[in-house]
């Protein structure tokens, strides 16, 4: 079966889309899978877990492969993503990044970082097929099969309260919410029904070095190397960002690359274990800051 994709939203649509009576679902960071398990008529259980791109995860995800097996006596199609529980059994993409780096995971890797699914959709149970049913009898008959699942697998947070499912997301740096009509059916595709709702954050850096896309100093900057300062005062390469940005803005980095230094504010995803910024983008030039700005205490509640 094919996935059911979410619309792109921003943090402003929270209040409208709750208005709608819209549901809130966590989004977990990790490696979507669609898992199709047999019933217990034939053993060993047949267990299928399928990438978006239609790569095998059993193999990748031994360690999932029994807690699967054990959830009940039927046949089920389940959506879900695998991730690595970090703090407070969250989903840590850094954690799930290791863990992925191989493809056929090592005992000793398996051991240290096990996965854990994280389940958000059910599309079958047994003979019945229930993507034609709204979401919010879905999310029923989920819960209701949830009930005594291993440690391994369980349902994702999901609820009517925008704010409480923002506030988790805020408080823990998680990737978002995906926003769901309560009417929705499961339909393969990108769809409005579904609003995928990215929380971001910011940081204060110095750019401290540029890869240009032609000649040095005659060509458009390619992307931009961000450093902020430590304790001691010394530079820390935090990772780098492309420069693909409006005209007027080029305009404004071009002038700071002239005429260091040049303090940016940069949003991001998260920051991995190793303090690199994920997926990050310059967002304006700070006139306003200067070196001492881009300090690494920024980054203390983030890791």
């Amino acid at each position: 079966m094919r996935f059911m994709l979410a619309d792109r939203g921003s943090v402003q649509d929270l209040e409208r889309l709750s208005g709608r009576g819209f549901f809130f679902d966590l989004k977990v960071d990790g490696i979507r899978a669609m898992v199709e398990l047999g019933g217990t008529g034939s053993q060993p259980r047949r267990l299928t877990m399928s990438s978006r791109n239609e790569l095998d995860l059993t193999r990748r995800f031994p360690d999932l492969v029994e807690s699967i097996r054990d959830l009940g006596d039927e046949a089920l199609i389940l959506d879900s993503e695998i991730a690595v529980p970090g703090t407070h059994g969250l989903p840590s993409w850094p954690l799930t990044q290791r863990r992925t780096a191989q493809s056929s995971p090592s005992a000793a890797l398996v051991k240290e970082l096990p996965a854990h699914l994280y389940v958000f959709d059910v599309l079958a149970i047994s003979t019945q097929a229930t993507a034609s049913l709204p979401f919010t009898r879905r999310r029923e008959l989920l819960e209701e099969l949830a009930t005594g699942w291993r440690r391994a697998v369980s349902v994702t947070a999901c609820s009517r309260d925008a704010a409480a499912v923002w506030e988790l997301v805020s408080e823990h740096h998680l990737e978002g919410v995906i926003a769901k009509a309560p009417l929705s059916r499961y339909r393969p595709g990108r769809s409005r029904d579904w609003v995928k709702i990215k929380a971001t954050q910011s940081l204060t850096c110095l750019v401290g070095g540029v890869e240009w896309a032609g000649a040095e100093g005659m060509s458009d900057p390619r992307s931009l190397h961000l450093y902020l300062l430590d304790e001691a005062g010394e530079l820390v390469q935090v990772g780098k960002a492309s420069a693909g940005v409006s005209a007027p803005m080029r305009t404004q980095l071009l002038a700071g690359l002239q005429n260091p230094p040049l303090v940016v504010e940069v949003e991001f995803a998260e920051v991995t274990n190793s303090g690199v910024l994920r997926q990050p983008v310059i967002r304006r030039v700070r006139y306003d800051a200067d070196v001492l700005a881009c300090r690494t205490d920024q980054l203390s509640s983030r890791i």
